[in-house]
């Protein structure tokens, strides 16, 4: 684990940490974040196809979030802008799951280690290393079919070559997973509207050319195509519209993204400490439509004659630059560790709204035609330092401070919107982090957490009235902080037949930031406070050596504090999107003393009902999200170096409804709303040479 970015032992962290292996994901037939996000305690998300989702960790989510709180690493490395203008928080990273050596899932702020955007917790995945003394390589491929939908196929490959014995070696992958949909548009007559694929690869090369360096350079790229967006339309009383998995809109809703990485990590051990560099840069664009039919053309009916459908587009692009340095002393009484971080990105939001009459065509008329260029600096400096009181007890105290000045610019035309100057901000965050810890026995922790996070302010889009052209919304807004206060349980019997992995926490969130709608434009404000109450427990068992179960439980108990008439939410109304309580129960029996290691497994998963919105918000209409209960089913055997497995997703073909997008639904129209996979079987096939 290096969830202190130091490596050290899972029950040893004085945090709620959570690590998948890459055993554990191929367990579960996993290719995307949403065939194992389920089954993390505390972690939540809405999505409407892979790319464009949203990832919150403890309920610290407002639903529509301004900007990330679950800060998403590749290896070192962060992913995606942390201003407020390039819609991040609704465009989280989703990696392809192949060759990873695991998945870690950090609850809690990290706003001292890993800066802003962290409010929530990290989603880190760990990709793995070459291996400098033998070569190696693995092939994959799956085959699945789900009931009312398409079929879905996916292959990789990965190939790991010594170039210098014990000296240089190359590691190169690939990955294509096509989803054939589910989701039918009855107005265009169109099936499975939403099938799309992921597709990418990475080339990794390590050097070691003496035993206390190491170079790693790494390049990743990862492209999402889907013809049109996952999502099916549901009256705001939680009526399907048509059927359970039918869209109606006259317009195509492509979306399409590219990721580009590049980046190098030099590790250098002096013996009394060890340096570590990390230097990436990269790319990322999303391109989608949004077709806005069921708004537009009621508020400007008047305005525009002859309108019939409007399509709203989106281009977002980055580029970013990061470089962190630092240094982390051996272990001993006193350990510490301390950094620096810079970064450089630079953005562009372009956005059109355009009016078509009854048969499509384009009416001449300039709703909006926007780009939002914007530019996002930050340094900063931390370290923590740990003392070990005595071989059973330590305390570790930490710091971070960060400062970003940003530029934004709205170069806008058109009846929503209009034109405003280049404008900056600049502020400078301080960060802490304070934990005990006692170690009952080597297989036994206790702990307690204080830590803080936030995400940067900044100036705010301008919306105006189309009619009287006046200002909608304020020129900026204010960062937001959070407290966490956190105590925890970490234990297993000495032959790990049980083990406890729980945690009790307490979050206190000010100047909550939020989008909210003016005149049919989200704008961004600061609104109420919110207090979030919790607490998440991992059973784990294994009565023989073939049988392991699993059961992961979250109760959460988010609300806001006071009444906040702008976005509708009254004193004590809980936080959009979030459980109340959640259960996930894996269990798993391999015949080890078979040469063909068969292999039967089950997992049951529980989601309790949620909200999308606040009952009162003009903006984002309030839906009610119901409980729902999912069984899968698995089996498996290993002939020689292949693996063969079997799955069922949705055993009993629920309609779970997983999120709610209620953006277009202030004049009444229908809720977007994400349904479940509905059952899918499969079969997947690896092998090892």
């Amino acid at each position: 684990m290096t969830a202190l970015k130091r490596s050290e032992r899972l029950i040893d962290t004085p945090q709620s940490v959570t690590a998948l292996s890459g055993a554990d994901l191929a367990k579960l037939n996993a290719t995307q974040f949403s065939d194992f996000a389920s089954s993390v305690p505390g972690l939540q998300f809405t999505t409407q196809g892979a790319g464009k989702s949203s990832i919150s960790l403890r309920g610290v989510t407002a639903g529509q979030d301004v900007s990330q709180t679950v800060g998403i690493y590749v290896d070192e490395v962060p992913y995606g802008s942390s201003s407020a203008f390039t819609r991040g928080a609704q465009l989280a990273l989703d990696v392809g799951l192949f060759d990873l050596d695991r998945i870690e899932v950090l609850r809690g702020p990290q706003g001292t280690l890993y800066g802003a955007s962290s409010m929530g917790g990290v989603l880190k995945y760990v990709t793995n290393k070459p291996v400098l003394d033998g070569f190696e390589g693995r092939i994959q491929g799956g085959v699945s079919d789900t009931e009312d939908g398409g079929v879905n196929y996916n292959g990789a490959a990965v190939v790991n070559v010594p170039l210098v014995q014990d000296k240089v070696a190359l590691r190169a992958s690939g990955f294509y997973s096509w989803n054939g949909g589910y989701v039918d548009n009855v107005q265009t007559g169109q099936n499975d509207v939403d099938r799309g694929k992921i597709y990418g690869g990475r080339l990794d090369l390590l050097i070691k050319p003496v035993d206390n360096l190491s170079i790693r350079l790494t390049g990743f790229a990862q492209d999402v195509r889907r013809e049109n967006a996952l999502y099916s339309l549901y009256t705001l009383a939680g009526n399907p519209v048509d059927g359970t998995l039918d869209q109606r809109h006259p317009l195509a809703e492509p979306f399409r993204s590219n990721f580009r990485l590049v980046s190098g990590e030099r590790d250098y051990d002096f013996g009394a400490a060890a340096l570590t560099s990390v230097t990436s840069y990269q790319t990322g664009s999303a391109r989608y439509v949004l077709d806005a039919s069921s708004v537009y053309p009621l508020l400007l009916g008047g305005l525009v004659p002859g309108i019939a459908a409007t399509q709203a587009s989106f281009d977002i692009r980055t580029r970013k630059f990061t470089q962190e340095v630092r240094l982390a002393s051996k272990p001993g009484t006193v350990e510490w560790l301390v950094g620096a971080f810079y970064t450089r990105e630079i953005s562009s939001n372009a956005q059109a709204v355009d009016a078509l009459d009854a048969n499509l065509a384009l009416i001449p008329v300039d709703l909006a035609h926007v780009n939002l260029p914007s530019v996002y600096r930050e340094y900063a400096f931390f370290g923590d330092l740990t003392w070990h009181l005595t071989d059973k007890f330590d305390m570790t105290g930490g710091v971070r401070y960060a400062r970003n000045d940003q530029t934004f610019e709205q170069d806008a035309t058109g009846l929503l919107v209009g034109p405003a100057p280049a404008a900056k901000s600049g502020a400078g965050v301080v960060t802490y982090l304070a934990n005990a810890r006692y170690r009952f026995s080597h297989n036994v922790t206790t702990y307690a957490r204080f830590a803080t996070g936030y995400r940067a302010g900044g100036p705010n889009f301008i919306a105006k009235d189309p009619v009287t052209g006046a200002l909608l919304a304020p020129n900026s807004f204010k960062p937001d902080f959070l407290n966490s206060y956190e105590v925890g349980l970490k234990a297993e019997t000495a032959d790990r037949t049980f083990g406890i992995d729980g945690a009790l926490f307490y979050i206190d969130w000010k100047d909550i930031q939020l989008p909210t709608a003016a005149g049919g434009v989200s704008v961004l404000t600061n609104a109420s406070n919110a207090r979030v109450k919790g607490a998440e427990v991992t059973l784990t068992a294994r009565p023989d050596r073939g049988t392991t179960i699993t059961g992961a439980f979250t109760y959460n108990d988010g609300y806001v504090t006071e009444d906040t008439p702008a976005i509708g939410a009254r004193r004590g109304e809980r936080l959009p999107n979030v459980p109340h309580f959640t259960a996930s129960i894996n269990a798993d029996y391999v015949l080890n003393s078979s040469s063909l290691k068969p292999s039967v497994g089950a997992s049951l998963r529980y989601v309790s009902d949620r909200t999308s919105s606040f009952d009162l918000n003009p903006g984002f209409p309030q839906y009610h999200l119901p409980d729902y209960v999912t069984v899968d089913l698995r089996a498996g055997f290993s002939a020689g170096p292949v693996d063969a497995r079997l799955f069922v997703r949705n055993l009993f073909d629920v309609r779970g409804q997983l999120s709610a997008d209620t953006t277009l639904s202030f004049l009444g129209g229908p809720a977007q709303v994400t349904i479940l996979q509905p059952r899918t079987i499969g079969l997947s096939l690896s092998t090892r040479f």
